[in-house]
């Protein structure tokens, strides 16, 4: 009985033991983890467990939402750069491309992340700029051609960034190719001006010194070579006015005065000036207008417009040899566009001279254009009188055979 008894009480001794060991290793992970957070959150001493849950909740709450904010201005700055017009690229120290944005996406068939630069843009120039950066450690400029998707000229600028524990070289490409266009015609246009102007310029000084060391009693001699340097004034004279002409029309500057116009009236009136010098030159111009088709414009200018169509006409099918010397010079509506054609049996285009036609100076026969006087501006000029209006142009030509030009513009009303 007594035996009984002793074990009940050891057996009881042994499991308030075991609960006594539970409730002080409880006790110590508890302290342990008031201790661990007592940097991060203020806890008082005597506060339970489940004050110090709802603060580890909190924690976590504003880790998350910091979180949530740092990802968003990330998907911000990703979003910026994708949507910048230059091509943007972010490589490591060997070379390898860590990030590109879409336009530097476009320069490649392949995807850019994971390549190295040279494997990746087709151009030897750029991988050539970055192994001079990594060489030298520094930021480096230069203009390089881009032949993927397109011709493109770009200037390259690659920066080292140093960051805490690595390097990174961001590459920027801006597309500089219209500039390059532009700074081309711009002295393009310098040296046609030059030498539009150099020829008149000299057969006046020529002339006229001819004039100052003769005696001048040769009256035949002296007309011819003073119609020569009227003609060449003249030209001079064209030549200047279809330049500030142009000059006006592309900066913005001329002004257009917009009403109503029935195209019927700018046909008439361009036709009694080009009728006597058809008929000089045995050229027949064939019209056929339709009455009251309206388009809103300006006068002036649409006369310009189609005397330049029509004067060019002219001049080019009498400088045909043999074959019909005609013209015709039509004008209609159509769906909702007034048409204008000038159908020639001239001496036509070549194909290769197609594209070039409406550019400025651009001649199909040089010498054959500054005999008939020509400046080489004024299909330069009709098509911005054209696009002015809210048109356009285009022309369909037989080398040998003649020309069709096209003008449609947007069609204001008609009257039956």
């Amino acid at each position: 009985m007594l035996y009984a008894v002793l074990a009940a009480v050891a057996v009881i001794a042994f499991l308030f033991m075991i609960l006594f060991r539970h409730e002080n290793q409880k006790n110590k992970r508890l302290e342990a983890a008031k201790r661990r957070f007592a940097d991060l959150v203020e806890v008082p001493r005597s506060a339970e467990f489940i004050f110090i849950y709802k603060k580890v909740q909190q924690l976590i709450s504003s880790m998350k939402e910091e979180i949530a904010l740092l990802d968003t201005r990330i998907e911000n700055l990703v979003m910026i750069f994708d949507n910048l017009s230059d091509a943007f690229l972010i490589a490591s120290e060997d070379g390898k491309i860590e990030y590109a944005n879409k336009a530097a996406q476009e320069l490649s068939s392949k995807q850019l992340v994971g390549l190295r630069i040279s494997e990746g843009i087709d151009s030897y120039y750029i991988g050539d700029l970055f192994e001079d950066s990594v060489r030298t450690q520094e930021s480096q400029e230069s203009e390089i051609t881009i032949y993927y998707p397109r011709r493109s000229v770009r200037n390259c600028k690659i920066m080292r960034v140093t960051l805490k524990s690595e390097v990174r070289y961001l590459i920027l490409l801006r597309d500089i190719t219209k500039e390059k266009e532009v700074e081309a015609m711009r002295r393009d246009f310098v040296a046609n001006v030059s030498h539009e102007l150099r020829t008149p310029l000299t057969s006046i000084h020529g002339y006229a010194e001819t004039l100052a060391e003769d005696d001048l009693e040769d009256k035949e001699t002296v007309y011819r070579f003073l119609s020569i340097i009227e003609n060449e004034s003249a030209r001079m004279t064209r030549l200047i006015n279809d330049l500030l002409d142009l000059e006006k029309l592309e900066s913005g500057e001329a002004s257009f005065s917009k009403e109503d116009v029935e195209l019927g009236e700018v046909v008439n009136y361009v036709m009694r000036i080009v009728e006597p010098l058809a008929s000089e030159k045995n050229v027949s111009i064939n019209v056929d207008v339709d009455e009251g088709i309206f388009v809103e414009g300006d006068f002036d200018r649409l006369v310009q417009l189609l005397l330049n169509l029509v004067d060019n006409a002219v001049k080019y099918t009498f400088a045909k040899e043999h074959g019909p010397k005609e013209i015709w010079l039509r004008a209609y509506a159509q769906n909702n566009s007034a048409m204008i054609e000038v159908e020639d049996t001239g001496v036509g285009i070549p194909e290769d001279s197609l594209k070039h036609i409406f550019e400025r100076f651009y001649r199909v026969d040089k010498a054959r254009s500054r005999k008939m006087g020509g400046t080489g501006l004024g299909l330069a000029i009709t098509r911005f009188i054209v696009e002015k209006h809210g048109g356009t142009i285009s022309l369909e030509s037989e080398y040998g055979t003649g020309t069709i030009l096209k003008v449609q513009l947007p069609l204001k009303k008609v009257f039956e």
